[in-house]
């Protein structure tokens, strides 16, 4: 008599046999009866792989709209904080969505060629006219206008108006 009482034609075993040899040939991508979708249960809740997987790596799913919310609250924050002369780099800072693979990203931020010197600040540098023998022109502190071929710019203070939104909505 073999271990554990069980002969080889017994039901047990047959049925054992059988469950085995179809979950080997479901998971080949044959029939067989058993469904090859993976359940996954978190202290009863019950998800079924595609739709963790939509809901982890599909922009509509919860981590994604999530993260369009993220990305909104910093964009909204990054607009009240940028300093503003004319509006134009306000104006263009944008939230963009996307995927690589079954990763999401959101990227946050503006296409003004000015917005990095903005947001990173500037050391002193001088400023020449473009071309050669043009002029600046600007108004002096007391209202006249000065015509030169150069001038020494201070510099500015960095305003982190992108990374101090990050840093206060993702911990």
């Amino acid at each position: 008599m073999p271990a554990w009482g069980l002969i080889p034609d017994s039901p047990w075993i047959t049925a054992g046999l059988k469950g085995k040899n179809a979950l080997r040939s479901a998971s080949r991508g044959r029939g067989g009866g058993v469904s090859t979708s993976v359940l996954i249960t978190f202290k009863g809740v019950v998800l079924y792989k595609p739709i963790l997987n939509y809901e982890l790596n599909v922009p509509g799913g919860m981590v994604g709209r999530h993260m369009w919310d993220l990305g909104m609250k910093i964009k909204v924050g990054a607009q009240r904080q940028v300093g503003v002369k004319s509006g134009r780099l306000r104006q263009s800072i944008s939230v963009k969505q996307g995927t690589t693979g079954n990763r999401q990203h959101v990227k946050i931020g503006s296409d003004v060629h000015y917005a990095l010197m903005h947001h990173e600040g500037t050391r002193p540098h001088i400023i020449t006219a473009n071309p050669p023998r043009t002029h600046l022109r600007f108004t002096n502190k007391r209202g006249g206008m000065v015509y030169t071929t150069s001038v020494m710019h201070p510099g500015t203070k960095p305003n982190r108006y992108l990374s101090s939104q990050l840093r206060k909505f993702v911990r």
